[in-house]
């Protein structure tokens, strides 16, 4: 029952706060999204409870989502500072999800199929060319930080091939999703895209259904008895 509340509520408050950043009411917005990511890391840790699982890799993602929250209220402020401190925080979230996806070990994904990993690399040399103009200063941040963000979107993919089909995909699906959401912070950002309501709306939108699925893929991979799933030492 508490699962199904906690899962409610984050859906409830996702469509809440899409909809105050298409309306442009920033104080609902800035309201719900700081309540976003502690309900998914409540229901994570509840569900793992309940599964009984000692796994390390949802440990991981818990911290991640951590800093997830951290990131969230950041960049809710105003100025550069702010900002590099956000980036700074969804830099150690993504790092922390790469462990927690690279803590299951096994034949991967894109391991066995190294073509897969194309379009990631293409996506991620066709972003940081279109803002290249625009970063300045900030080039070689923006760098390094959308390497560590593709680098998690590949380790999710890498993940689909050693877990449940279904939780898999879940994760793989859920990462390049957080891929465009921050794209589409840095092209309003740096780029092209002039900001507005839909763009404000299309990232929140992205990135809560990014999260959800890779929390919800993540838990269902861990969430069976312990001899059933290896552990990376």
């Amino acid at each position: 029952m508490t699962k199904r509340i906690l899962l409610v509520a984050y859906a409830t408050l996702s469509v809440a706060n899409v909809t105050a950043e298409a309306l442009g009411a920033t104080g609902p917005a800035k309201a719900t999204k700081a309540a976003l990511m502690p309900l998914l890391l409540a229901w994570l840790l509840v569900t793992i409870r309940q599964g009984h699982v000692s796994h390390p890799a949802p440990r991981w993602l818990a911290l991640g989502l951590a800093f997830a929250w951290l990131g969230d209220l950041l960049l809710t402020g105003q100025g550069s500072a702010f900002f590099m401190a956000g980036l700074a925080a969804f830099l150690a979230m993504q790092a922390c999800y790469i462990v927690s996806f690279t803590r299951i070990p096994g034949p991967g994904l894109v391991r066995a199929r190294k073509i897969l990993a194309v379009p990631y690399v293409a996506a991620w040399f066709l972003l940081n060319r279109v803002l290249a103009g625009g970063v300045g200063a900030l080039q070689l941040p923006v760098l390094v930080y959308s390497a560590v963000l593709v680098g998690m979107a590949l380790a999710a993919l890498d993940l689909a091939g050693r877990v449940d089909r279904e939780a898999g995909w879940l994760v793989a699906l859920g990462a390049p999703i957080f891929v465009v959401s921050d794209g589409l912070i840095a092209l309003t950002t740096f780029g092209p895209l002039s900001p507005s309501r839909l763009t404000d709306a299309s990232i929140m939108a992205t990135y809560v259904v990014a999260q959800g699925l890779i929390v919800a893929g993540l838990s269902g991979a861990v969430n069976r008895p312990p001899a059933e799933l290896p552990v990376t030492p």
